[in-house]
């Protein structure tokens, strides 16, 4: 189990199928994945946010991935948590060949090998996957690789399994190594920046490598000239109800999440607090820990209303759709055209209000883009907005307000 360090006097010496769901929003001229909602009220189009990640760490031996995918803000097509760490791979050690290989424990494989129930409806919405690595008391760690060669080889292990299972990153944690068992090496000043090297040129700019930041390999960031910190994208306080910044050369704040907070054990108003206080000192990141089974969207609103400025919604229905507004000019009125592109299983019908008119499609299935056409007749004005309602068979409803570039036609 996760060491969660609740309430620490800080030694460490540094430091959318019934209500809202969440989905991921991509807007390109005008266009946006779109959850559905059993409210009518509007969802405004997301604009690209700035706001700080948020964060949570999943014991997977005792709860599902799965359950992230539950949270959405409120109001919006986004979800509740930016990045989701599965809790976690171990680095064993094999004293035969006395080398360190990755150890995917029952429950860990088990959420990776159910990656379609687990791990993609998370990422559909928009969180990013990682899988935490650290110790299991064997004497191997990210601290303790004794040549480049070593760390290379086990970047070759962490790698194959990003590309096996689809996932969106490593998230290193140097807890429960116990460094000098079974005769291994104890910690250098190398390990953890050459095994961060190595990952980087394997996983590429479009994964996401971050640390839990604890233990020696937090204290040995930098090695012949060579920064951890400018390979790495987030780091976070590992001391759960506590403010400690990570003290990481190469990173800003944006890149660090210097709140931490237990789901089960923070109180309410110390995780309120750190969420305030993240925004005001420019932080980029909040990290929490231990999402359990359970409608625990009061709590987690108290985190996400400071750090987005909207509560969160608990076990939203969600419609995998993209909806594309476009107005061109015919016979001097303004032709408006929405598209409606499904990839979701279910049926779905589309209406479009707008103020040159209402308009409505049914029967749209998956892989079968529909069109929606409104002209600007009768002296109708095009305005530049429009509605989308989204509807499906089991009773599900989407409002999104989306805007559109008016032309000159007259």
């Amino acid at each position: 189990m996760k060491q969660s360090h609740p309430y620490p006097s800080v030694s460490h010496p540094r430091r959318m199928r019934a209500a809202l769901a969440a989905a991921a929003l991509g807007i390109a001229a005008v266009g946006m994945s779109l959850t559905a909602t059993a409210a009518t009220a509007s969802v405004e189009p997301t604009p690209p946010v700035d706001d700080p990640k948020r964060v949570v760490y999943v014991e997977v031996n005792s709860n599902d991935m799965s359950n992230v995918a539950d949270y959405t803000l409120e109001g919006t097509l986004r979800p509740a948590f930016d990045i989701a760490v599965i809790f976690a791979a171990n680095i064993n050690y094999d004293t035969e060949k006395g080398a360190a290989y990755l150890h995917l424990n029952e429950r860990v494989t088990e959420t990776l090998e159910n990656a379609d129930s687990q791990i993609r409806p998370l990422q559909q919405r928009g969180t990013k996957v990682l899988l935490s690595v650290l110790g299991n008391h064997q004497g191997a760690g990210i601290a303790n690789f004794t040549s480049r060669e070593d760390a290379a080889a086990f970047a070759d292990e962490l790698a194959a399994v990003v590309d096996q299972y689809g996932l969106d990153g490593i998230d290193f944690d140097d807890e429960w190594s116990k460094y000098g068992e079974n005769g291994t090496a104890q910690p250098n000043e190398s390990s953890f920046v050459h095994l961060v090297d190595e990952l980087r040129q394997r996983l590429g700019d479009d994964k996401l490598i971050t640390l839990y930041n604890i233990g020696p390999a937090a204290e040995a960031t930098e090695f012949d000239g060579i920064r951890a910190g400018d390979l790495l994208d987030y780091a976070w306080n590992p001391w759960y109800g506590s403010w400690d910044v990570p003290q990481i050369p190469g990173m800003d704040a944006g890149q660090l999440a210097a709140g931490a907070v237990d789901l089960t054990r923070t109180p309410q108003a110390t995780a309120a607090a750190f969420a305030e206080r993240t925004v005001e000192e420019g932080f980029g990141a909040l990290v929490t820990y231990n999402l359990t089974a359970g409608d625990h969207s009061g709590y987690i609103s108290s985190l996400t209303e400071p750090l987005t400025g909207h509560a969160t919604a608990h076990r939203a229905p969600w419609y995998d759709v993209d909806v594309e507004a476009a107005a061109t000019c015919a016979g001097g009125d303004v032709k408006l055209k929405v598209l409606v592109d499904s990839a979701d299983p279910e049926t779905l019908s589309a209406e479009v209000i707008s103020s040159i008119g209402t308009r409505s499609s049914t029967g749209i299935v998956a892989g079968e883009p529909r069109a929606i056409v409104q002209h600007a007749k009768h002296g109708a004005v095009a305005d530049g907005s429009l509605t989308v309602r989204i509807m499906g068979a089991e009773g599900g409803t989407a409002e999104l307000a989306l805007p559109y570039q008016v032309p000159a036609c007259r």
